[in-house]
């Protein structure tokens, strides 16, 4: 019997582990995570401020992994021998496989801002979550820094949280316009959004130095914090250049459009770890995953079957919906630029359903 191994736990790999509940396959597989627990991201904005429970925005790994008949091993992989088609896990462990896949992910980017590594909280990898909201919670000044949906995102959150509680609004800072990637009219209506909610808001200011308790930016600006939370867009992750896996120039490791790796088929990954060759400027967004996750599992299939796959075909447009506090929302489609109740109303059921589907 053939070894499957899944490594992280992302959205592609709980598609596939529900998958494995409602189809038997000839296959051991193994599942990989530094955490019993998966925090779904599209939620953590609505945790921040309040919304949701722990429990509504987390998946208990060895639960699902039991009900679809897969052994869970908590730990992280170090790295991949292709050749050999073993991954060393940060414990020693030596797990072998088949078929490797790999969902695990990206971690925070501009970190090498001097002191940034020190004093600035992070939430990826995203099982931090909970630890990093008790902190920020308990601010007197919190600051965030970056500027895109996540950002965004969580300093309106912890605003609307502190809102309620009589305190002041979170500082903002962004090296450039909000959601630079989406339209103008988009960068603008969200610009209105977070000053009409009194944040601080600074735009096209660099962090050039990070302290206790102070950040300097690039025009010499010191804003003073207790807490501050870094939240600067993705990073790829060390382990695909440790094992000289090839990747693109981020580090990302390059798939093709069934997923795999050219020079090596046996291996698959998905999310945002990976880009596409076909499609490099492809967003790493968590929407991304969850289309491709039927195209991992059909092509995971395939593979053992020996037949050929499919290919992943991206949309030119996707839905984002971006919690603003109060349970209000801003949907962006293609042109459309929409902040409403119902966009937040929308964006709390898919993100409840998607939950749903993993806990049942």
């Amino acid at each position: 019997m053939k070894n499957l191994l899944l490594v992280g736990a992302g959205h592609a790999h709980l598609h596939v582990l529900k998958m494995l509940q409602e189809e038997t396959l000839d296959l051991n597989v193994t599942l990989i995570s530094p955490s019993e627990y998966q925090y779904y991201s599209g939620m953590f904005s609505g945790y921040l401020e309040g919304l949701y429970s722990e429990e509504d925005m987390r998946v208990h790994m060895p639960s699902l992994a039991e009900k679809a008949g897969v052994t869970f091993v908590q730990g992280a992989a170090l790295s991949i021998d292709a050749t050999g088609k073993v991954v060393l896990t940060e414990k020693g462990d030596i797990l072998s496989y088949d078929l490797l896949s790999l969902d695990i992910g990206s971690l925070t980017g501009g970190i090498d801002v001097p002191g940034a590594r020190s004093y600035a909280l992070r939430i990826k990898p995203n099982y931090r979550i909970e630890e990093v909201a008790k902190v920020m919670w308990e601010a007197e000044n919190p600051v965030v820094v970056g500027g895109g949906a996540a950002g965004v995102e969580m300093a309106l959150a912890l605003t609307a949280r502190r809102a309620e509680e009589g305190k002041q609004a979170v500082t903002l800072l962004s090296h450039s316009p909000l959601l630079r990637d989406s339209s103008q009219k988009a960068q603008k209506k969200i610009e209105h959004i977070t000053r009409n909610k009194g944040l601080g808001v600074y735009l096209q200011e660099k962090v050039t130095n990070v302290t206790s308790s102070s950040i300097v930016t690039s025009s010499g600006k010191q804003i003073i914090y207790d807490q501050l939370l870094w939240l600067t867009g993705p990073k790829a992750p060390e382990l695909f250049r440790i094992s000289n896996l090839p990747v693109d120039e981020a580090g990302y490791l390059l798939v093709e459009e069934t997923l795999q790796v050219k020079k090596y088929p046996s291996i698959f990954a998905a999310g945002d770890c990976a880009t596409l060759r076909e499609y490099p400027d492809l967003p790493k967004a968590g929407v991304v995953a969850v289309r491709q996750s039927d195209v991992l599992w059909t092509n995971l299939k395939a593979f053992i079957e020996g037949k050929d796959g499919v290919r992943f075909q991206p949309k030119k447009a996707y839905l984002s919906i971006l919690s603003t506090g109060k349970r209000k929302g801003l949907l962006l489609y293609g042109k459309m630029v929409l902040h409403h109740r119902l966009s937040w109303t929308l964006k709390n059921s898919i993100d409840r359903k998607f939950m749903e589907k993993y806990k049942s």
